[in-house]
């Protein structure tokens, strides 16, 4: 078995993230990238936001540059979370290859995906009003 070692707190280099009260709703900024070793992070903010009475999830991708199987994973997992309460995923500012692949396996289905945080605060807003 051939397992990487990687130096403790790399991955802090490679992935950040952030939560912002915008408009009513928290939205999760992410920059870097998400893969074998920063997916676990990335899970643990998505879910911060979600353990929380938040019914739609806005993540802001402006800032990733690179995305891989197991964040797809953690993007999966949250709609399978919010599907229940009429919840939804959406994502801002992805990269072409991104959405590319989203648009290809059909996960653009399961999620929203929005040019600018204004449109998905739009949108999000539009579900939550009464």
């Amino acid at each position: 078995m051939n397992d990487v070692i990687r130096p403790t707190g790399i991955d802090e280099l490679k992935f950040s993230s952030q939560i912002v009260d915008l408009h009513g709703h928290r939205v999760l900024s992410v920059s870097g990238e998400i893969d074998a070793y920063t997916a676990p992070q990335f899970m643990q903010a998505v879910m911060s936001i979600l353990d929380g009475d938040e019914q739609h999830l806005i993540i802001d991708m402006h800032n990733i540059s690179y995305l891989d199987s197991t964040g797809f994973t953690v993007l999966i997992s949250a709609v399978k979370r919010v599907s229940p309460k009429n919840g939804t995923v959406n994502l801002v500012g992805c990269k072409t290859h991104v959405e590319h692949i989203l648009l290809v396996t059909q996960l653009s289905t399961f999620m929203a995906l929005h040019q600018t945080l204004e449109d998905a605060l739009k949108a999000v807003s539009s579900l939550t009003s009464p």
